[in-house]
């Protein structure tokens, strides 16, 4: 995979998972499912060579939420 260039100019500064999750308030097993499953669409982390931990260029990240709206899912303890 080719590296990306991650500047505040094209909006690719690198977000880690912790910060994906309060930004666009999903859960961390929400993200992770995000990420496993290739047709989500989930952008692919690059590396920015200042850390082992994955990053995500933000302004693709912003662009996934805002053409993926989460949606809660049904109450399931109200059944009955």
């Amino acid at each position: 995979m080719p590296e990306e260039s991650t500047t505040p100019e094209n909006g690719g500064e690198p977000m880690t998972i912790a910060e994906i999750c309060a930004e666009h308030r999903v859960s961390r097993q929400t993200l992770h499912r995000l990420r496993a499953d290739p047709d989500s669409g989930f952008p692919d982390p690059v590396r920015d060579g200042r850390s082992t931990r994955l990053r995500y260029p933000r302004a693709l990240v912003a662009q996934f939420f805002r053409d993926n709206p989460l949606q809660p899912g049904r109450r399931t303890d109200l059944d009955k």
